[in-house]
């Protein structure tokens, strides 16, 4: 609306409003903006009166005149509004607007969206008797509403508490009339959405014409069914395990009464006749639900005894019968599979038996070792030059000690000299024997001296000696470089030269030897030449 204002100030708008809340504090207000823009030259500015009138008895029930409208460099809407108090038993009232100001140099205006509005009291809902101020509950509790509603809105109040199940259809509750509500006994269809309605009497049952306070949620819980899982009937030293059959806020176990821990769980990692009794376990669900289960809990003395051996050696394919049966056990497993407590064993291995007497266990080892009596080869006798030796080899599969005649413990020893060779080989089963004759023989009339040697220390001709096939009684041998310097000289004939003189690395070349030794009392001289090759 806009208002060309008048020469002359005064009203220039009236009207009836109808179907307004009797007896209700209502609220008035309209937007006004001033026509005239910041900075323009007329003097006047608007300055607006509202009266709000007894549409039956013609009483002014409230005024309000505005400030001076203020000028803007753009268009600018302002609201303005007051408060009246409609009588009870009126529902409707006359508005009048005025203008104060003369009109001629400004005073000119718009006018729009001229609103009644209810005005209701503060409510603040408060719920008490649930589980630690939440909106949850267990079933059989009591539960009550404070409206918390200010006081000063209504000549007569009235109240209604309503009750809704999806927050869109509301229905009264029955008797719930004042300020408060208070539900005893609750059970899980008094889950839901709960708020309290005010209003002037005459209105309490008209929509538009009564406050509604906040919403508050209530749910209602069943106390859950609880069990307590674990093992009622232990073994000493195994670990008692107890736990909560369902999830909860809160947990307390007691044990013969004391508490002892405040898990979803209770655990013993050792469990003793010490620790046997009954065990309660009290929990808080949700909405301060209890409950209460328990479980008699007993710990065995283990008495079962060890019927195996822990090793044994089977000799010669021979087998083992064993019979683990023993009171009390009443239940065999073999870690083969093997059920039986009784069964015959050939095989080497590992064998771990469990046995139970339904409640404890005992678990033993049996180590079997297989072996067989050592047996030696067959030697037949044989005979070798002099100065020679022959390879005796005694290895038999299975034979862990060696023993020979000439206390040898080696299952390989060289003989050279001549006699009989006995050699024993044994196990923790048994012992075998064999025995051969090594004759010594003189095969040859001459010392053979090698005619070169190399020694560059691989273990090939690195040292020259004479060898001699016969018995001699003494014996000599001399090396010489091309200077005629001796170098070398040994009267064993076992012992050779390793090519150097003083510790030092003697030249390669050729050397010249001198040999004489004695048989059969018969002295002999040997000359010759010996190419050393490095």
């Amino acid at each position: 609306m806009i208002i060309n204002a008048d020469l002359t100030a005064g009203k220039f708008y009236e009207t009836r409003v109808n179907n307004l809340c009797s007896g209700s504090r209502l609220y008035f207000s309209a937007w006004l903006a001033n026509l005239l823009r910041a900075g323009s030259s007329d003097p006047l500015d608007p300055i607006v009166r509202f009266e709000i009138a007894s549409a039956v008895s013609g009483t002014i029930l409230a005024t309000y005149t505005t400030p001076t409208i203020p000028r803007f460099s753009s268009f600018t809407w302002t609201r303005y509004g007051f408060e009246f108090i409609l009588p009870t038993g009126e529902n409707n009232v006359i508005l009048r607007i005025f203008n104060n100001q003369p009109g001629g140099q400004g005073n000119d205006l718009c006018l729009d969206d001229i609103e009644f509005t209810l005005c209701g009291p503060a409510m603040n809902p408060v719920v008490t008797g649930t589980y630690q101020n939440s909106d949850e509950v267990c079933r059989g509790a009591t539960v009550s509403f404070a409206g918390n509603v200010a006081t000063g809105f209504y000549q007569n109040p009235a109240y209604q508490w309503q009750y809704s199940s999806d927050g869109f259809t509301w229905s009264n509750i029955a008797g719930a009339q004042s300020t408060s509500l208070v539900l005893n006994n609750v059970q899980v269809s008094n889950s839901g959405l709960y708020r309290l309605l005010a209003a002037e009497a005459v209105n309490i049952n008209s929509v538009n014409c009564r406050a509604v306070s906040p919403v508050k949620e209530l749910k209602v819980l069943n106390p859950v069914t609880l069990s307590v899982i674990g093992s009622a009937n232990l073994c000493e030293r195994d670990t008692l395990r107890l736990s909560s059959s369902t999830s909860a806020l809160s947990y307390e176990w007691r044990f013969n009464g004391s508490p002892v821990a405040t898990d979803s769980f209770f655990v013993i990692n050792s469990a003793s006749t010490a620790q046997q009794g009954n065990y309660i376990l009290n929990v808080i669900t949700k909405g301060g639900c209890t409950a209460t289960a328990n479980t008699q809990v007993a710990v065995r003395v283990n008495t079962l005894t060890k019927q195996i051996p822990q090793n044994e050696l089977l000799c010669d394919g021979d087998d083992l019968p064993i019979d683990a049966a023993a009171a009390p056990a009443t239940l065999f497993m073999w870690n083969d599979g093997t059920l039986s407590p009784q069964r015959t064993l050939r095989n080497a291995g590992s064998y771990i038996l469990m046995s139970s007497d339904g409640v404890c266990k005992r678990f033993d080892t049996l180590i079997i070792t297989t072996k067989n009596t050592p047996v030696l080869p067959v030697f037949n006798d044989t005979a070798i030059c002099f100065s020679d030796s022959v390879l005796l080899n005694a290895t038999s599969t299975g034979a862990d000690f060696y023993l020979w005649s000439n206390g040898k413990i080696l299952p390989v020893i060289y003989a050279n000299t001549e006699g009989l060779y006995v050699v024993e080989a044994s196990n923790a089963c048994g012992t075998d024997t064999e025995d051969i004759f090594v004759k010594v023989n003189e095969c040859s009339d001459e010392v053979f001296v090698p005619n070169a040697f190399s020694p560059d220390g691989n273990g090939l001709n690195d040292v020259l000696r004479a060898k001699a096939y016969f018995r001699i009684d003494s014996f000599e041998l001399r090396i010489y470089n091309s200077w005629g310097q001796e170098v070398f000289l040994t009267k064993n004939i076992f012992t050779g030269w390793d090519g150097t003189f003083k510790g030092i690395i003697s030249n390669p070349g050729q050397y010249v030897w001198k040999m004489f030794y004695k048989r059969n009392n018969k002295l002999i001289n040997r000359k010759g030449t010996v190419l050393l090759i490095r």
